[in-house]
């Protein structure tokens, strides 16, 4: 161990460093990196809270080292970059670590990075930073990128924000993107309740599984609406009994917008399609209670080995378990679906808070592309419905390219034989024209959205 290094920084750095290098998501590498590291439950929570962080504020961070160092950000070397990023983001985000020892362990990690020589011009950037922040924030409000670095985003996408919802709700957005996401904890209803109980009215049913199962685990709080709970932050679910025991699930409330749309029912032929890693599939399942036929889908090997883990779980051994190419029609299926679930390849703009880095992968480019795609999903997949069955298409992403251009596409295509029942965002302000009653609406949960088609039924 180097001394005076903690773990979870050497393992948040080794992390940032080859993120930087490489085409690897954050999340791969960290995960890798601390199971090698052997890291503590305490350390591996600060490793990615150092790591996540860093990412998400980078822009800014960038800004403030670029402004305090003499000849700039580009003149350091990558190793001092970052860090320094680690160490500002510390100072500035986190209060746990006194600040003197952010910046001995900062300067004592030069030398584990092989650059001691420049150990001074660390801890000279850190100890101006604390005198000098004011300042730097001023020098920001005068700059006419300035939301861009101060929420660390790419100028592209902050005008694609303005463009779609106008400079106030762009804001509320952008700042959302930064805080750190919850994580729901949803009952499985049919695992939790009686067969009478499942009877009931889906709200009613929902919250009398929530308050179950929060008894039983002896943790965290219900949501707001009382049908999940909310788990402390740092809790790790695989360490919950009641979710190694198959009883909950973990989902953002966003991506479950699209099942409760699907609305599917017990003894129906359900398909789910793009179904990994799962989370739907096991809504869906939970709704059927193993009544019916669901038949979950994905194009990837490695993404279903995680789906069949999820239903094997959760005791859902009914569920069968495909690997088909989506974008080659499959007959045996056709017009057999009483409904069925699109869950689209997507942009995943309403996933930034979750997905650190995504936010520097995506390029304008790429929503015309996905959109192509989407739109040849969704045409497959239609073929699948029976007349009088049900389709939804779903995305986690914003863009109208993506969603509404899709959807309006398709029936162009298709008006004598579908029609669009219901469509909309998750949460309804993301909608264009809609704003928030309050700010402390805005970071509420991750974004989606959701379209609900119908097939004409053929009449006799």
């Amino acid at each position: 161990m180097s001394e005076g290094v903690s773990p979870a920084r050497r393992v948040a750095y080794s992390t940032l460093s080859s993120w930087r290098e490489g085409q690897e998501f954050l999340e791969d590498l960290l995960e890798g990196k601390a199971e090698r590291a052997a890291l503590s439950r305490e350390d591996r929570r600060l490793a990615q809270a150092l790591a996540y962080g860093v990412t998400r504020r980078l822009r800014l961070l960038d800004f403030w080292i670029d402004s305090l160092s003499s000849k700039g950000l580009a003149s350091l070397p990558a190793p001092v970059a970052d860090i320094e990023r680690i160490a500002l983001f510390q100072l500035a985000f986190l209060e746990r670590i006194p600040a003197h020892a952010v910046v001995h362990e900062a300067v004592a990690q030069c030398s584990q990075a092989g650059v001691s020589g420049l150990k001074g011009v660390v801890n000279a950037t850190l100890r101006n930073f604390s005198r000098k922040r004011a300042e730097l924030e001023k020098h920001l409000e005068l700059l006419p990128n300035r939301l861009g670095i101060e929420t660390s985003h790419p100028d592209w996408l902050v005008d694609w924000a303005a463009d779609r919802w106008g400079l106030v709700k762009s804001a509320l957005w952008l700042n959302a993107n930064n805080e750190i996401p919850s994580s729901f904890l949803w009952p499985l209803s049919s695992r939790l309740l009686k067969s009478e109980e499942l009877e009931r009215a889906p709200e009613e049913k929902g919250r009398s599984a929530a308050k179950r199962l929060v008894e039983r685990l002896g943790i965290g709080e219900l949501s707001p609406e009382g049908e999940a709970v909310v788990l402390p932050a740092g809790t790790i679910p695989g360490d919950l009994p009641a979710f190694r025991e198959g009883l909950a699930e973990i989902q953002d409330p966003a991506a479950r917008e699209a099942v409760k749309l699907l609305d599917p029912q017990p003894g129906e032929k359900v398909l789910d399609l793009c179904c990994a890693p799962g989370g739907k599939t096991l809504q869906i399942a939970d709704k059927m209670r193993g009544l019916g036929e669901l038949v979950a889908v994905d194009s990837s090997a490695d993404r279903l080995v995680r789906v069949r883990e999820n239903l094997e779980r959760c005791g859902f051994p009914s569920v069968e378990v495909l690997r088909r190419d989506l974008l080659e029609p499959w007959g045996d299926w056709e017009g057999r679906a009483d409904a069925l679930l699109l869950d689209a390849p997507c942009s995943g703009l309403g996933t930034l808070r979750r997905r650190v880095d995504l936010r520097y992968r995506i390029t304008p480019n790429d929503f015309a592309e996905l959109a192509e795609r989407a739109a040849q999903l969704l045409g497959n997949a239609a073929r699948l419905v029976r007349p009088g069955g049900r389709l939804v298409y779903s995305t986690c992403t914003l863009s109208a390219q993506e969603n509404e251009a899709v959807i309006a596409g398709f029936l162009e295509g298709h008006s004598h034989e579908w029609r669009l029942i219901r469509s909309g965002y998750f949460p309804p302000w993301l909608a264009p024209g809609e704003i928030p009653a309050v700010p402390s609406e805005a970071p509420g949960s991750d974004a989606s959205y959701s379209a609900l088609l119908l097939k004409t039924p053929i009449r006799s």
